[in-house]
Order: structure tokens, then C-alpha cells, then sequence
């Protein structure tokens, strides 16, 4: 596969329940990191096998995951390794970072046998986010007094992973209250802003499963997997995981054609920053700094 060289100057409610990339920046540096985007000829297949001959090309940047909140917040996790190839009308983006567990479940029902009844487990999935910049000032922050709206991508090894893509939609950053669901933060200042983070337009990927009334096994699952339309089928995404870590494809189209989606344009620098959940939600997770994806032609 021929590839264009460049050349390298080298976690709604609780604050977004089940999917919130809370990223808790501690401070946008003063010379933010490069991700240089190279262009390929074509796009890899997104299987999560990482065997495509584009990313043995592909120019890498490593980054440090950091814990978001608590008394470790700026403490490492883990170390990610970033690629990102493009052609005349697709994206794709490779992840890798160290997980010494797989975590594929999400608050199974298990079977209560001396309640006679299923009572939802605790288990949590392993989730990848990354974000990017519709319009407003994008810092990478939640708590940021500005009013911002994100594109944001959710990759969830239980409940996205089995359909082949991620979960796509938006985080609103407003001190306007916005139409539907939404919730009034405190931010720093003393000051509050609301937050939303309204799932893209279309089928979903996943519904969630009622707790069964009679006896189906010892543990069933929380949800059910569909297979999404419209704009909740923009970004292709499979992960494996083996030997101590994940590795993760994404695949979507530089320009969607869809209102509530980021479109890329070759040549231009974009904000990205990243939230990695270790069979977790809500702000327990760690984050990166904010990096500029740079399209290089």
C-alpha cells in the first residue's frame, strides 16, 4: 500500500453517567503536541488486527493518561500510541494502550438465589472517548467557564464493540439551558454552566434490557446491541485485546454531511483530546492533554 509520507518533528449523569468524557485537563500546555495525520492511498479494514501495511507508515504519538479527579488526579495509567491515516474522504485512527484486564461486561443481571431474583452487577466495561471541536473554544476541560460544543466519539468494548462502531454525539457547553435533557454545573468562578451531551441522530447502537422477571440464566445482560442508522452509523470502530492491552481501529468519513459531526478538512489543525475508562464511568478515568491533529497534505 503506497502512503504519502510526512515528515515528524520528533470518562450523563455524574457528570455523563454512562458515557461522559469528563476531561479533566489540569491546564492547556503552552506548546501542545503534534498529531500528524498522514495521507494514504487507502483506508485500513477496521478489525482491531492493526495488520495494514498503512500503519507500519503512519507517523506515532505516545501520551500520557493521567487520572481525571481524586486525591491521584494527574497520576499516569497508562501510555497511549496515536496514528491516523487519510485518503481524499475517510479518516482512520489507531489506539494501543496497556489494560492488564479485558473488560467486556456492563452491570450484568446476575441471579440472586436467596432473593429469587436478578439484582444488576457491578461490573464495567473498558471505554475509549476522544473528542474534537464543532464550535467554541475547545480546551478539553468540562468545568472550562466557556460555552463549547464537542464531537464526540465513544468506542465501549460490551456494548459498542459488537456492532462495529462507536457511539456518536455531542457535548453542549452552554449558559443558555438547552432543549432536553441537560444538567446545571458548578464551574470555577463560582459560576454554573449547563451541560447536555445529546446522542447523534439515528437508531442507537445499544438499548438497554429491562431486569427479567423469571429465572434466564445465572447472568444476563444489562442491554441489547442493535445495528445503528443515520448519523449514529458514522464511525466504524473495533478493538481486541490481547497480551496486556487494547488495540483500537476507528473509521468515519472526513465530512459526514451530518449537523451534529465535526467536518475535517485536509490542511487544517484540530483540538483533540482523549478519556480512557479502565472498567469505569462517569469522571473515573484518566485523560491526556489536548494534542492538534494536524492534516498534513
Amino acid at each position: 500500500m503506497k502512503l504519502v509520507m510526512i515528515r515528524s518533528r520528533i470518562g450523563f449523569w455524574q457528570l455523563s453517567l454512562l458515557f461522559g468524557l469528563m476531561i479533566g485537563i489540569k491546564s492547556i500546555a503552552a506548546e501542545q503536541q503534534n498529531w500528524y495525520v498522514a495521507k494514504a492511498t487507502e483506508i485500513p479494514i477496521i478489525d482491531g488486527k492493526i495488520t495494514d501495511e498503512v500503519w507500519s507508515y503512519a507517523p506515532t504519538l505516545m501520551l500520557s493518561i493521567q487520572k481525571s479527579m481524586g486525591k491521584d488526579k494527574g497520576k499516569e495509567t497508562t501510555r497511549l500510541r496515536l496514528q491516523a491515516v487519510y485518503t481524499d474522504t475517510e479518516l482512520a485512527i489507531l489506539a494501543i494502550w496497556a489494560d492488564e484486564t479485558e473488560s467486556r461486561t456492563y452491570k450484568t443481571w446476575v441471579w440472586d438465589t436467596a432473593k429469587s431474583r436478578y439484582k444488576k452487577g457491578r461490573d464495567l466495561e473498558d471505554i475509549f472517548s476522544v473528542g474534537f471541536p464543532i464550535s467554541g473554544s475547545f480546551t478539553g476541560d468540562m468545568l472550562s467557564p466557556i460555552e463549547v460544543e464537542w464531537d464526540v466519539w465513544h468506542w465501549n468494548a460490551a456494548r459498542t464493540d459488537p456492532s462495529g462502531y462507536a457511539f456518536d454525539r455531542r457535548h453542549l457547553h452552554t449558559f443558555t439551558q438547552p432543549k432536553g435533557k441537560a444538567k446545571q454545573i458548578s464551574i470555577p468562578g463560582g459560576k454554573k454552566i449547563w451541560f447536555a451531551n445529546p446522542a447523534d441522530q439515528g437508531y442507537p447502537l445499544f438499548s438497554s434490557r429491562s431486569k427479567p422477571r423469571t429465572f434466564e440464566g445465572q447472568s444476563v445482560p444489562s442491554f441489547v446491541v442493535n445495528l445503528p442508522t443515520h448519523s449514529q452509523a458514522d464511525v466504524q470502530a473495533k478493538g481486541i485485546w490481547e497480551s496486556g492491552r487494547w488495540q483500537l481501529e476507528l473509521r468515519r468519513k472526513l465530512d459526514t454531511g451530518h449537523s451534529d459531526d465535526l467536518a475535517f478538512t485536509p490542511g487544517q489543525i484540530y483540538p483533540v483530546a482523549i478519556a480512557i475508562f479502565d472498567h469505569s464511568e462517569g469522571g473515573r478515568h484518566g485523560s491526556s492533554s489536548v494534542v492538534k491533529m494536524n492534516f498534513r497534505q
